[in-house]
Formats: structure tokens, sequence, C-alpha cells
């Protein structure tokens, strides 16, 4: 694996062809989890991927598109086709200096741009794959296996705080508690900011969180990652070898 402490000549003699680059956020998360929660867990995340592919690991980007939360101070965002545009500046220099592909490793779910991001790069660029791999998507139709609450547990709720206190237990502070609280449809998002319809800024069950659950999803989503990436090239070679028989006709 490669990182930022390597030099010109370890890249040089290095035949890595990979980059993963975490992609956080800088926004409130409740009383109990800190500002740079997303950041922490898409560090940490593309770390083992890029440990597992042998790739060069990016630093983060630890300001994305956070407008939801622009109400609360501590956050600060980009506004989405602003991200769009540093994602392609990103994947335009890893190209040009010889990477054939980069993996976005996202863990904020604000960052929609992203997507469509994703699918005009990969037309776009001859001969390079920006493949977006959003560790809560891949992971989300197991989580029945860890947690209590599948649904209505969006953000710094029981899967996040779980997560933080196997990290970082010292970053976790005490939980406002929240009696039937009744939540709002996510997509309510795009409409009033979160502490607007959250009592104090969560969305989910953080009292449900232990420690064990967070090592079990950070596994999780580790495992079903890499079975994502490995399905992309499994297909990938399809294309190529239907193309190839193409050609010969």
């Amino acid at each position: 694996m490669l990182t930022v402490y390597h030099t010109k000549k370890d890249f040089e003699a290095s035949d890595c062809r990979i980059a993963v680059l975490p992609v956080g956020a800088t926004e409130q998360h409740g009383s109990h989890l800190p500002v740079g929660t997303d950041t922490i867990f898409a560090e940490r995340y593309a770390q083992k991927l890029a440990e597992a592919l042998d790739a060069y690991l990016l630093p983060p980007l630890a300001i994305s598109s956070s407008i939801e939360h622009r109400n609360a101070k501590g956050t600060v965002y980009l506004k989405s086709d602003t991200l769009a545009l540093v994602l392609r500046d990103i994947a335009e220099s890893l190209r040009f200096s010889g990477f054939d592909k980069l993996v976005i490793a996202n863990f904020h779910g604000g960052n929609w741009i992203i997507k469509p991001t994703v699918r005009n790069l990969n037309r776009e660029l001859a001969n390079f794959r920006t493949i977006l791999l959003y560790a809560g998507d891949v992971a989300r139709p197991r989580y029945g296996e860890i947690f209590n609450h599948v649904h209505n547990d969006i953000h710094a709720g029981e899967m996040e705080t779980s997560l933080m206190l196997h990290l970082h237990p010292e970053y976790v502070g005490d939980i406002k508690r929240q009696h039937d609280p009744a939540f709002a449809p996510q997509a309510f998002m795009d409409y009033f900011d979160v502490g607007d319809i959250t009592p104090d800024g969560y969305w989910g069950f953080p009292e449900d969180a232990t420690a064990e659950k967070g090592s079990l999803v950070l596994a999780l989503m580790l495992e079903e990652g890499l079975k994502y990436l490995e399905e992309i090239e499994r297909v990938a070679e399809q294309v190529k070898a239907k193309a190839a028989r193409e050609a010969q006709e």
C-alpha cells in the first residue's frame, strides 16, 4: 500500500494502479459524536480497502456536501456542484499520472452528487474507471444481522455510534435520548435542515449502540465492499470478452 508518506522514488518503483479516496464530512452529529465522525469512519474504511487492494491511499476529503446541516455551528460544507468538480479533478490527475482506477470510499449519505459524477467520469475518461463504494449501501442489506434498528437509523444513530464506540470510544459523549421519536421521511432533508426536524441533530437510536456491533459492521462493510469491487471486475471482463468476439466477427 502506498500513502502520502511515500516518496517519488517509491511511486516510480511500484506498479500500483489503484487509488482509494476516503470521502467524509464535517457536520454536526448530535451532542454525542464529533463533527468529524464521517471523516474518521471514511479514513479507517479506506485504509482497510487500500491494504486489501495494495492501493494508493489518498488523504481524506473531509469537507463535502453537508448543506442539510448548515444551521449547526461547526458544520462546514461544499455545494454539491463544487464537490463534483473536485472529484473530477482528482480522477483526471490520477489518470494523467498513470493510475487506471479510483475507488471513492464515501461515508456521508448527503454526498448524492457523487453518483452522477461517477457515471459521467466512466464515460468521459478513457481507460480509467471510477467506482463509488458507499460502505453503508453495500452492507445495509445485512444490517439486520447486527442491529436492532435497520429503518430510521440514518445519522449518528445505532450504527454510527457503535462504529465510533469500536474505533474511538473516547469521542462518544452522553446521549440526549429521544422518547418516542417521530421521524420524518429521509427525503425531507431536501426541504429542511436536520436540526429543524430532529431534537438533538441525530436521527436514529444511539442508545442501542455497542462497541461489539461497531466491530462487526466494520468487518461486514469491508467484506461486502470487496465483493462489490470483485463483481465489477467480473462484469468488466465479460464486457471485454464480448467486445473481442465482436471485433473478430
